[in-house]
């Protein structure tokens, strides 16, 4: 059965009603001789005999009880209407977010898109970002990312499965219902390098059972209205209309059928073409929460007041530079290093990160196995880009939510932190100047030079071409991970 929910004016005016009773009950009893200002014949009674206001001191004492029995009265039924209305709201649904004009919106920018690739609708790109919606809250669920891979990159397909490696670890579920999307809005649309990217507002409501039966203490339910934006990226020049990889199951190349269980290699495995490169069709590069999208936090605080030069100075000895690309590439590594030290597997992390790095990273490994309970990504922003001698050395800002939790032996848990907590990391990739990276590379297990398979494992040379895999020869290599107060010091000192 649905209820009706009472009208909040309603409820408003019968508040303002009992107030106004009480006032005046307190005005008679404190007011004396001067109370209501009535004389001892004038209609101050009820038509029942019941509460009389007299103004005539004689009768000041058995008006100060009266008044005080009607005060009483009024305060039971308060306390009553109270206790009503939060019996009948409680549980009850929270509305979607309504969309209202999004201080965001760049209709010029979207306009400059739409003429430059004519064949580009914004109804049938918001339908399909509406598809994507869906497969994903779906995908989350199930913790299985496979069937969205196609129109993901690599580093939204690392956050979701290092959150789900988390989850096995901890044999949690986070369970979606009563998904409800009330708008999908496409805000803006920019360049970035060899790729168009256009930001997606998207409010919804759903509900949100978390399930943990390691320990039932972890367990969460919620049901609210939301607000995301999603990042979808594509290389400039590809026409709309042709490629659909949101409902499609062939390969946009040769046309033979893709695999149902595509992972990291999010390759055909007929022609070899990476699928989820943005040379067919748009691709989800990132999720951002509203609190996040335009908000003024600590990483931003350390973006060079130089950047923008900076990019386009190395931008010609870097022509595959794309700042999306980037972060999403820093996404990726960062959460595999998450995953890596989770588990106590440093193999998991030692393609792509140099070997001082490997070393400090490995040395943070203890006898004890920290997971993680909750580990987001909330911000990924580049916040630094610069040439050091014949390399390209870029400094990417992370805001990560995670809580700590101890896996202890005997298959119970002991919470290192109380609750989530935000921290900020910085990581340091370095790659040779006049480099083009290859669509795919080591963070998805790929050698970056003949493009063999590339297991978890300490040695650093491939095993089919011999070529060392963590070289800034051919990749962009993790030559750093720092706190953000580290990376701050290194600032003032280098002042």
């Amino acid at each position: 059965m649905t209820r009706r929910k009472i009208p909040a004016a309603w409820l408003l005016s019968i508040s303002f009603w009992l107030l106004a009773g009480w006032m005046a009950l307190v005005q008679a009893r404190a007011g004396g001789a001067g109370g209501g200002g009535r004389s001892s014949g004038g209609g101050g009674r009820s038509s029942g005999g019941g509460f009389s206001f007299h103004g005539s001191g004689s009768h000041g004492g058995v008006g100060g009880s009266i008044s005080g029995s009607a005060f009483l009265i009024l305060l039971i039924l308060a306390v009553v209407i109270v206790v009503i209305y939060h019996r009948m709201t409680e549980g009850e649904e929270s509305a979607p977010p309504e969309p209202h004009q999004d201080p965001a919106l760049d209709p010029e920018s979207l306009a400059w898109l739409q003429a430059a690739d004519p064949g580009f609708q914004l109804p049938a790109f918001v339908e399909k970002v509406g598809l994507a919606f869906e497969k994903i809250q779906v995908a989350w669920s199930n913790q299985d990312i496979s069937k969205a891979r196609a129109f993901i990159t690599d580093g939204i397909y690392q956050r979701y499965t290092t959150q789900f490696l988390m989850m096995s670890l901890l044999q949690q579920q986070n369970l979606l219902s009563g998904i409800r999307v009330s708008a999908i809005q496409p805000v803006s649309a920019r360049q970035d390098g060899p790729y168009d990217v256009i930001d997606v507002r998207i409010d919804a409501w759903m509900r949100d059972s978390f399930i943990c039966r390691l320990d039932p203490g972890l367990n969460e339910e919620s049901q609210s209205g939301f607000t995301e934006y999603w990042s979808f990226l594509r290389k400039r020049g590809v026409s709309s209309g042709g490629i659909d990889l949101f409902t499609g199951s062939l390969c946009p190349s040769c046309g033979s059928p893709l695999p149902e269980g595509m992972g990291e290699i999010c390759r055909c495995e007929h022609c070899l073409v990476m699928v989820n490169s943005g040379e067919f069709d748009w691709v989800l590069a990132e999720i951002t929460q509203a609190a996040d999208y335009s908000a003024y936090s600590a990483i931003s605080q350390l973006i060079s007041p130089d950047l923008a030069e900076q990019l386009e100075t190395i931008a010609t000895e870097c022509p595959d530079l794309s700042v999306q690309l980037i972060e999403d590439k820093a996404s990726n590594a960062v959460m595999q290093i998450y995953g890596a030290l989770a588990t106590r597997n440093p193999a998991a992390m030692r393609r792509f990160v140099s070997d001082e790095t490997f070393a400090q990273l490995s040395a943070t490994l203890t006898s004890h196995q920290i997971v993680y309970n909750r580990l987001y990504l909330n911000e990924v922003t580049l916040i630094d880009a610069r040439k050091d001698g014949f390399k390209h050395r870029l400094a990417v800002g992370l805001s990560v939510t995670m809580q700590r939790v101890d896996l202890l032996a005997e298959g119970t848990i002991s919470l290192v932190d109380p609750s989530p907590v935000s921290r900020g990391r910085v990581l340091i990739l370095e790659r040779n100047a006049g480099v083009v990276t290859s669509s795919g590379g080591l963070y998805q297990h790929q050698c970056p030079n003949c493009g063999g398979a590339v297991g978890d494992t300490i040695d650093v040379n491939c095993q089919y071409c011999g070529s060392p895999l963590n070289s800034t020869m051919r990749e962009w290599i993790v030559t750093g991970f720092l706190k953000e107060t580290e990376y701050a010091r290194s600032l003032r000192k280098g002042a």
